[in-house]
């Protein structure tokens, strides 16, 4: 981990558990995740960022990138810049998924912002705001 807190960690969790449960291809799931439990399988930097969690199948028919926010975080400037260089790495392909995971409460307020920053060039991506409960 990269020096997150409890709550960011609790987050991640959350994230972990819910991209296993929605992606369950035949051949199995490559998942990569910024968490203790992944030792040094950290995710690829996209865009100058690396996600908190990046899956795929195997051969690659579909890629997914998810990322933990606490609010205080997700309405920084160089959070929305993340989001939007994972969406844009996204757009270019088929079957992508993007998941933000927030705390109880904040799904809400969350999607409008990523709403804000989405492009009719993201518009084939599944994008989901998951509240960490």
């Amino acid at each position: 981990m990269s020096g997150e807190t409890s709550a960011h960690t609790r987050l991640v969790e959350r994230l972990i558990s819910h991209v296993r449960e929605k992606h369950k291809p035949p051949r199995g799931l490559l998942m990569l995740a910024d968490h203790h439990s992944f030792g040094n399988n950290r995710p690829p930097q996209i865009g100058g960022y690396t996600p908190d969690l990046f899956a795929s199948d195997l051969p690659a028919t579909f890629e997914v990138v998810g990322e933990a926010k606490t609010m205080a975080d997700l309405e920084t400037s160089r959070s929305q810049r993340q989001i939007l260089a994972f969406l844009d790495y996204l757009s270019v392909r088929h079957g992508s998924s993007f998941y933000l995971v927030v705390p109880p409460f904040q799904q809400r307020r969350s999607a409008a912002i990523v709403d804000a920053l989405r492009t009719a060039a993201h518009g084939d991506i599944a994008i989901e705001v998951i509240d960490g409960l």
